[in-house]
């Protein structure tokens, strides 16, 4: 059996499944031909993008969660189930909500019915910022297995830290030779083309302030947001324009104004 068969073998004995390892390791791919692996043996499959920087099911600053029924191309394939918006590209000032945010959606799928959750993390694994990101999500999903892609043992202390308990099930892997490394750019060219992507359906909305708040992610009221401040609705907006005294907020958003009820402030702003 090659390692790939191994991995799938084990997934297909696990209800959630979390795959980890630093940036470039190609866990998004697995997760796609591991999810499509399974939903062609008639298993009903989910996946968890929590990648909020490189996100494929739904835009950057979101965890998101799809549904797979099919062969991917690609994790952005996917049917979007359910949106987490998390309010950053980057997981560091927000490890406790990001996880929270990917357990949510873990156990959204569970309780639809899904029978296989798999769960693609982040590149972030290394130093005590990485190993507590890692250790939040794990409590957080509850994991039965967890798949490891490491080039050396750069991901060692987390596997380590998790097989010294009962469970998760810990499966370390090997990157694909085919995995291409992408610069800090490409990174960022990357966030940019999907805010892109994601925007392009978007109307823009003037708002009332009275009848459609705007809070902080603690829930405190905002006077005022910057143009291109991203916001979470049901989906997520870009500020326009905040006028106070005439009490509205201009947005870009493909959502519908009569089901936008709040509008909540991230810390990433993003700019045509």
């Amino acid at each position: 059996m090659t390692p790939l068969d191994h991995a799938l073998e084990a997934a297909a004995r696990a209800r959630v499944t979390l795959i980890l390892g630093t940036s470039d390791t190609g866990k998004t791919s697995l997760t796609a031909r591991l999810a499509a692996a399974l939903a062609a043996r008639g298993e009903r499959v989910a996946v968890v993008d929590a990648d909020v920087g490189q996100s494929e099911i739904g835009p950057p600053t979101t965890v998101g969660l799809g549904r797979v029924s099919g062969a991917l191309a690609r994790l952005g394939d996917a049917e979007v189930w359910a949106l987490e918006f998390v309010g950053d590209t980057s997981p560091v000032r927000y490890i406790r909500e990001t996880a929270e945010a990917t357990g949510r959606l873990v156990r959204r799928a569970l309780d639809a019915g899904f029978e296989r959750v798999l769960v693609d993390t982040g590149g972030l694994v290394e130093g005590p910022l990485g190993l507590a990101l890692k250790r939040a999500k794990v409590r957080a999903t509850d994991p039965d297995l967890v798949l490891v892609l490491q080039r050396r043992e750069e991901s060692e202390p987390i596997a380590r830290a998790l097989e010294s308990a009962a469970r998760p099930t810990v499966l370390r892997l090997a990157p694909s030779p085919a995995v291409v490394r992408r610069t800090a750019t490409r990174r960022r060219e990357h966030r940019e083309r999907a805010l892109r992507e994601y925007l392009a359906r978007a109307a823009t909305l003037t708002l009332p302030t009275e009848r459609v708040p705007l809070r902080d992610r603690r829930g405190q009221p905002l006077t005022s947001a910057g143009e291109g401040l991203l916001l979470e609705t049901l989906g997520i907006a870009r500020v326009r324009a905040w006028d106070a005294v005439r009490g509205v907020v201009v947005i870009d958003t493909p959502v519908p104004a009569e089901r936008i009820a709040s509008l909540v402030a991230g810390r990433a702003t993003w700019r045509e």
